[in-house]
């Protein structure tokens, strides 16, 4: 029988009557190039400008091959040297809108980008196919936090979560060292920068866990490595998603 057989009726949702009624006073748009849309996303002309990483990549860092032919196995680098992490997977390629899109956010501190791009950020998940038990975003140094305003990697986290049902532990993976933007840095020199920067302040939150590690770009993948060492020492199981990741390296 059901609740309404019954005469028992539940009551409307009061946030969703809410966001509807602002939805049509205030259309919510696009935020690249500001075209009408049905929710906090990008339309299909600005989103066709990304590229999915949906092709065969590795089966352990993501890396995506040069040939779009064939299926997914372990890159010659994983193979001499297992990375510290079980896997990782990014949503798209770091090119094109979606880079304009995570510079504007990130740099420009635009928070209408948030919720389309932690949209986005779920399709890493798909691709992941894990189930964690907590979420750690890769912490930015004190200083950093203080000049920029705000964790990218933790307002993503925190997105992602509220779909998952998951907690974010956003205080014991910490970065000691104030190290130089890697941006600027070549591939070894990022390794370098980098090393012995994170630490974990309580290992016992992390210990028996299945940790999803959560950044917006991948790289090298040197700083998304040197968080899962820490995060594994102190006995994680550790997966990563990234919101884009740059292509052949």
């Amino acid at each position: 029988m059901t609740t309404k057989q019954m005469g028992v009726f539940q009551q409307p949702d009061r946030k969703n009557i809410l966001s509807s009624f602002l939805n049509l006073l205030f259309p919510p748009l696009c935020p690249l190039c500001e075209a009408g849309i049905k929710e906090d996303a990008f339309c299909a002309p600005c989103l066709s400008g990304s590229k999915r990483m949906d092709g065969p990549v590795c089966l352990l860092c993501g890396r995506p091959f040069a040939s779009e032919a064939g299926i997914h196995h372990t890159c010659a680098d994983c193979l001499k040297k297992n990375p510290p992490f079980v896997k990782a997977r990014s949503a798209f390629y770091y090119e094109g809108t979606l880079l304009s899109a995570i510079h504007r956010f990130k740099y420009g501190g635009n928070m209408a980008f948030l919720k389309p791009l932690s949209l986005l950020l779920s399709h890493a998940m798909t691709l992941l196919n894990e189930r964690p038990d907590i979420i750690v975003p890769v912490p930015l140094h004190k200083e950093r936090l203080k000049k920029r305003g705000f964790n990218q990697s933790l307002l993503l986290a925190r997105e992602l979560a509220k779909g998952l049902s998951v907690e974010v532990d956003c205080m014991n993976l910490k970065r000691t060292l104030n190290t130089l933007p890697q941006v600027d840095l070549k591939e070894k020199e990022r390794v370098i920068n980098v090393k012995g920067a994170f630490t974990v302040k309580d290992p016992s939150k992390f210990k028996g866990k299945r940790v999803l590690l959560v950044d917006d770009v991948f790289t090298t993948g040197a700083t998304v490595r040197e968080c899962a060492k820490v995060l594994k020492k102190a006995g994680a199981e550790v997966f990563a998603v990234t919101l884009a990741r740059v292509g052949h390296m």
